[in-house]
């Protein structure tokens, strides 16, 4: 695992007060949610006007995930059975630093100067493309957003749409640097002729890679193939133009048979882009065959542990569900207020939040299971039920029984339920700290500073209670 993404995740609460306070982040993001969100709904309604009943549907994804979680090892040795016997060479990783080792090691065997790379979240865990760069590979990320980003120095700010942050303007002014041209005005007008000046920049370096690089959506276990679902060619390309292609993904990627892949397709990409299919979905079987014209000559699958192995059977088993839609951070209010970069690492919104302290280690990530409100937005659009919520409240509890938490909110945590224990004097303090909290109120009704606990106004106004407490409207409604 990265350190350095470690320390980063550490620093979310300066991120977010940065990122909260970035105006053209913040108005790209106020633009991009609502485009997300009604794509999905208008994939729902779809499935429901074709018969479906999407609850019926979630449950029988997660029902296939499930049972691929309860039976890990048994259908990754089917797996490995069924891809080695169609000519693939399967290996293990047991961390991001052993499959950057791994990779680097094929690449110098089969003399390879260049790797062109189709999306891969497993790659960011591993930092693969730092260490190609190391040892003199030259790594090309062909995802237009990937490719942006990778451009501009940055990760992903989003685990479909990794460059979902930036304006047109500043992807104009990285691309004019990179292809060494004079800087244009550009418009969403323009959006198609630079999305073709990027593809046949990539189109040189497809034709000129020894090596492809791919993560995997899923491993179907009774086939031993890859499934690689696309709205970009540049999958295609980067799996079957080079003479080696290299899959990159977790051990937890598994489902059972192409029966239970097309179920799950069903919800996949209704869930991230809103589409009924995504424009390219491939299934990569082996190597090139003695009479085949196309298609890599060495196919290699990277199985990668990376934490999630330890998942299994514990609290946190229902994360490795998980099929990387997206979907619960295009719903989330938290993901959407300060951006995909606030979170540290990998993995941004209530994935994340979930996902980043049980891989790089709990005390590593303490304010991240804090960063939801609560809403369950995340869990209702969840296309294997993964209940994200319920997870994050965990993580908020293995904190406090670690003693991770500062003492002073671990002892106003206690004092607190001790108050909520006497019903009586509950009420009557409520009463008075909602008088007080109006009393603190400007002429604006905002609460500039609330001194007892700053932390709450530093970044933002806090609107205090608007009246009477529930209780005293109740008492109000019976005596009437």
């Amino acid at each position: 695992m990265s350190i350095a993404g470690h320390s980063q995740a550490m620093f979310f609460q300066a991120r977010a007060t940065a990122q909260v306070r970035n105006a053209g982040l913040q108005k790209t993001l106020k633009k991009v949610r609502p485009l997300f969100v009604a794509k999905r709904a208008k994939g729902v309604v779809g499935l429901v006007e074709d018969g479906f009943d999407i609850e019926e549907l979630r449950g029988a994804c997660a029902a296939i995930r499930r049972r691929v979680v309860d039976d890990l090892d048994v259908w990754l040795e089917i797996f490995e059975e069924r891809a080695s016997a169609s000519g693939a060479e399967v290996l293990w990783a047991r961390d991001g630093g052993e499959v950057a080792r791994l990779v680097v090691d094929i690449a110098q065997r089969h003399g390879v100067t260049k790797a062109v790379k189709s999306k891969s979240m497993l790659s960011e865990e591993a930092r693969l493309n730092e260490a190609l760069s190391a040892a003199g590979i030259c790594p090309v990320e062909t995802d237009l957003g990937e490719y942006i980003v990778q451009l501009a120095g940055e990760t992903p700010s989003h685990i479909i749409a990794p460059a979902v942050h930036k304006t047109i303007g500043e992807v104009e002014s990285l691309f004019a640097e990179a292809h060494q041209r004079p800087l244009q005005e550009r418009s969403s007008a323009d959006i198609p002729a630079m999305a073709a000046e990027a593809r046949a920049v990539l189109r040189q370096h497809f034709l000129s890679a020894e090596m492809g690089i791919s993560g995997a959506n899923f491993l179907i276990a009774e086939s031993g193939s890859a499934a690689l679902v696309t709205n970009e060619g540049n999958g295609r390309m980067v799996t079957t133009m080079p003479r080696v292609h290299v899959v990159i993904t977790g051990i937890e990627k598994i489902v059972p048979t192409l029966e239970d892949f097309s179920t799950l397709m069903r919800l996949l990409p209704r869930s991230a882009t809103g589409q009924s299919i995504s424009n390219y979905v491939s299934l990569l079987t082996g190597a090139r065959g003695a009479n085949e014209s196309d298609g890599p000559e060495k196919t290699v699958f990277i199985l990668v542990d990376n934490g999630r192995a330890a998942l299994a059977g514990s609290d946190f088993a229902e994360m490795l569900r998980c099929i990387r839609c997206g979907a619960c951070m295009n719903h989330c209010p938290v993901y959407f207020s300060l951006g995909g970069h606030a979170y540290g690492w990998v993995y941004p919104g209530p994935m994340g939040s979930v996902l980043t302290p049980l891989y790089t280690g709990v005390e590593n990530a303490l304010d991240l299971p804090h960063a939801s409100t609560g809403c369950n937005q995340c869990g209702s659009v969840c296309p294997v039920n993964i209940p994200l919520p319920a997870l994050m409240h965990r993580l908020r509890e293995i904190q406090n029984e670690r003693g991770l938490r500062p003492w002073g909110e671990r002892l106003a945590l206690r004092a607190w339920a001790w108050l909520a224990g006497r019903p009586g004097l509950y009420r009557w303090v409520s009463r008075r700290i909602a008088r007080y909290l109006r009393w603190l109120a400007d002429d604006s009704g905002r609460i500039r500073v609330f001194g007892l606990a700053p932390g709450w106004t530093e970044g933002r106004d806090l609107t205090p209670p608007p009246g009477p407490t529930f209780h005293e409207l109740y008492a109000a409604r019976k005596r009437a």
